[in-house]
C-alpha cells in the first residue's frame, strides 16, 4: 500500500549535496563548520558515525531542501532533522522555521551515496485545516 499524504502539498523542496566538499570542509574547520548547521542533538548523531561527511552532506541538502519549501527566511539551525529508532526522518523546525511553515507539517527523504547526498521535502497543510 502507498502511504498518503495527511493534507494538501503547499510546497516541494529539493536538494543535492556534494560530500566531497563536507569533508573538506570538516577537515578544515570541523568544530565551527558542524556549530553553523547542525543543531547539537545532531551533531553528536553524525560526529558519533565511522565517516560523517554522508550523514553531515543528507542533513544540510534536507535543511536547504526545507528551506526551499519555506521560501527562504530562516537559518539552518532552526531545523533539525530526527532519526527514529526505525531510521526514518522527520523534521523539527524552531524560531522563524517554525513560524513560516505556519503549522503546516514537513516531510522529508533523504539519501547519501559516497559521493552524493540528496533530500526531497514536502510541505503539506494538515488534514484539520482543510475541512
Amino acid at each position: 500500500m502507498i502511504p498518503q499524504l495527511a493534507g494538501r502539498v503547499s510546497a516541494v523542496g529539493v536538494d543535492l549535496t556534494d560530500v566531497r566538499r563536507v569533508r573538506i570542509a570538516l577537515a578544515r574547520h570541523r568544530e565551527r563548520f558542524t556549530d553553523r548547521i547542525l543543531t547539537p542533538k545532531e551533531a553528536e548523531y553524525c560526529l558519533s558515525r565511522p565517516d560523517p561527511a554522508p550523514h553531515i552532506a543528507a542533513r544540510f541538502a534536507a535543511k536547504e531542501a526545507v528551506i526551499k519549501c519555506l521560501g527562504g527566511g530562516c537559518a539552518l539551525r532552526e531545523i533539525e532533522v530526527v532519526r527514529a529508532l526505525s531510521g526514518s526522518p522527520s523534521i523539527t523546525l524552531y524560531g522563524r522555521a517554525a513560524v513560516r511553515a505556519g503549522g503546516r507539517r514537513v516531510l522529508i527523504s533523504l539519501s547519501h551515496l559516497d559521493g552524493m547526498a540528496a533530500a526531497f521535502a514536502v510541505l503539506t497543510d494538515a488534514i484539520d485545516d482543510l475541512r
